[in-house]
């Protein structure tokens, strides 16, 4: 899972930068930062760089798990490793697996960014926190969301929330550990007053992930293979 995102996310760093996404890199980027602008020659600090990132990914129209690797790679501490790193992946892919069976189905009013809630199990995860402990982190999400029309909107504006989806959910174990909390339950409310219909419980059996055995790279040397 790992190595086919990361070698996915290696040839987006060599493809030539769409013209608008350059621009967009330039105001926000520079020599120094926590990630790259993938292919643009240029880095920014974890949050700008994810937004960007995620804009990019969806115009590439890459899988979800390329977004979650960044994703997982912003928040790994220094010691952190490959094992982390997949670890952390896996169980933010878990939670986007179920997260339509929070949507529900049927016409809605709203449709809530929940991929912000998959990212915020990933960045939690890379981070050290427990799987079996992710509900906090999942309700803070809850708060990061943003609101889209019922049928998407416009490319441009499906880029710019993909990227919302990644930086956010890289916020939200920040936002925990600054001593704010979601309210308990906020993600089924969020989304059911959102959507206007019931939401479901988001339901994610942590002995399913596997256990963060140290082994492989540093996820410093992983990131850095795509500067």
């Amino acid at each position: 899972m790992l190595r086919p995102a990361l070698r996915r996310l290696g040839e987006l760093a060599a493809t030539p930068v769409p013209a608008d996404l350059q621009a967009w890199a330039g105001a926000v980027g520079g020599v120094a930062g926590r990630l790259p602008l993938l292919g643009s020659g240029l880095r920014a600090a974890a949050y700008p760089a994810l937004l960007w990132n995620g804009a990019r990914l969806h115009r590439a129209a890459a899988p979800d798990d390329d977004g979650l690797v960044l994703v997982a790679l912003a928040a790994a501490p220094e010691e952190a490793d490959q094992a982390d790193v997949d670890r952390a992946v896996t169980v933010g892919l878990a939670v986007a697996a179920r997260l339509p069976a929070v949507l529900g189905e049927g016409p809605m009013t709203g449709r809530p960014t929940v991929g912000v809630v998959a990212a915020a199990a990933c960045a939690a995860v890379a981070s050290g926190t427990d799987p079996s402990r992710l509900q906090p982190v999942l309700d803070a999400a809850a708060a990061l969301m943003v609101v889209q029309p019922p049928d998407g909107g416009t490319p441009r504006e499906a880029g710019l929330r993909a990227g919302h989806c990644l930086a956010a959910g890289w916020l939200a174990p920040r936002v925990l550990g600054a001593g704010l909390i979601g309210t308990a339950g906020a993600l089924v409310h969020t989304v059911s007053v959102v959507t206007g219909r019931p939401a479901g419980e988001l339901l994610l059996d942590p002995t399913a992930v596997p256990a963060g055995d140290p082994t492989g790279s540093p996820a410093a040397d992983l990131l850095a293979r795509l500067a």
